[in-house]
């Protein structure tokens, strides 16, 4: 299996254990396991990325899971912890789940399409692999609505548009945390100023 396949795989299933984790377990739990996650990463990733020995296991036994230019800085992975803790701490439970669902599948459903079926380029990025994250975000947020999560399909359907945004257009910030957190911000605006509490 191509490593962009490995790496949409472990993307995919980190995300979805971190919204099951979000539905299932109290806030105070979760943000506390979260954060002990998010230290204890970052912490690794600052060790190694100054330890050439350290860094050089990683790359070894993890290779399929990273790309390149990751031996010399911080891993998808720490922006993903980050942007999870920041959602939420700072946002609506539901709505923080419905974000991190948009990263967890649809951002690596734009990698997968964009690398192999992807020819017309926007912004650095393909349009077909565009096109894929919008799909895919617009059958998230139906799903979500629809599964009785109590966030109004408008607003879901405008998180997913602004998910794909953000990961379509180059912002100089990675995009797993753009990704989500852009989401977040528009959805809960919407929300506040439209007077829907969750």
């Amino acid at each position: 299996m191509p490593s962009v396949a490995w790496r949409g795989a472990f993307h995919t299933v980190g995300g979805l254990a971190i919204a099951l984790a979000a539905h299932l377990l109290p806030k105070l739990v979760l943000l506390v396991a979260l954060g002990v996650l998010t230290v204890l990463f970052l912490a690794f990733e600052a060790v190694r990325l100054r330890a050439s020995k350290v860094n050089g296991w990683f790359f070894t036994y993890f290779r399929l899971l990273l790309r390149e230019e990751e031996m010399s800085r911080p891993t998808g992975a720490s922006y993903v912890l980050i942007a999870a803790i920041v959602a939420f701490l700072a946002f609506p439970r539901e709505l923080a789940i419905l974000a991190v669902l948009f990263l967890a599948v649809g951002d690596p459903a734009a990698t997968f399409v964009g690398k192999f079926i992807g020819r017309r380029r926007l912004f650095g990025r393909t349009v077909e692999g565009d096109i894929a994250c919008l799909v895919t975000c617009l059958a998230i947020a139906i799903g979500f609505h629809y599964a009785g999560s109590g966030v109004p399909l408008w607003i879901a359907l405008a998180g997913a548009v602004t998910a794909t945004v953000a990961q379509g257009v180059r912002l100089g910030v990675n995009d797993n945390l753009s990704m989500p957190l852009f989401a977040l911000l528009v959805m809960w605006l919407l929300q506040t100023q439209t007077g829907y509490m969750l």
